[in-house]
């Protein structure tokens, strides 16, 4: 009797172990699937991005290989930008130089050449 009742409990567990079991391995099976064609989908939709990706860092380093080559001559440019600037600046304070020197002769001329007639109208005025 006891062998008999250990056989049932036994018989019992098995019993609740296969109903608990079956679908909790169904479940994982859904699941590992969902995984795979999860992985799939994404695996097809990546392969052309990281080839655009190559593609993209492939122009970017030829960019910057480009632009190291010319930097010697955007220096130059640079610098030669800057020297123009300085003259022209220099020109600017020749010119202005010029202009006070030509400007004070003939600002006493006209002073002059007012207080003249205005003397000579009055002279001719009083008769």
């Amino acid at each position: 009797m006891l062998v008999s009742l250990a056989a049932l409990v036994a018989a019992l567990g098995i019993v609740i172990l296969v109903a608990v079991l079956v679908p909790a391995i169904n479940e994982m099976k859904k699941t590992s699937s969902a995984l795979r064609e999860f992985i799939v989908n994404t695996e097809s939709s990546l392969h052309p991005m990281l080839g655009e990706l190559r593609k993209t860092l492939t122009d970017v380093r030829e960019l910057a290989d480009a632009a190291a080559a010319r930097r010697d001559d955007i220096t130059t440019i640079m610098s030669a930008l800057g020297d123009t600037g300085q003259s022209v600046h220099r020109l600017n304070g020749i010119i202005e130089g010029a202009v006070q020197v030509v400007e004070k002769p003939v600002m006493y001329w006209a002073g002059f050449k007012a207080a003249a007639q205005n003397i000579l109208g009055n002279f001719t005025k009083r008769g």
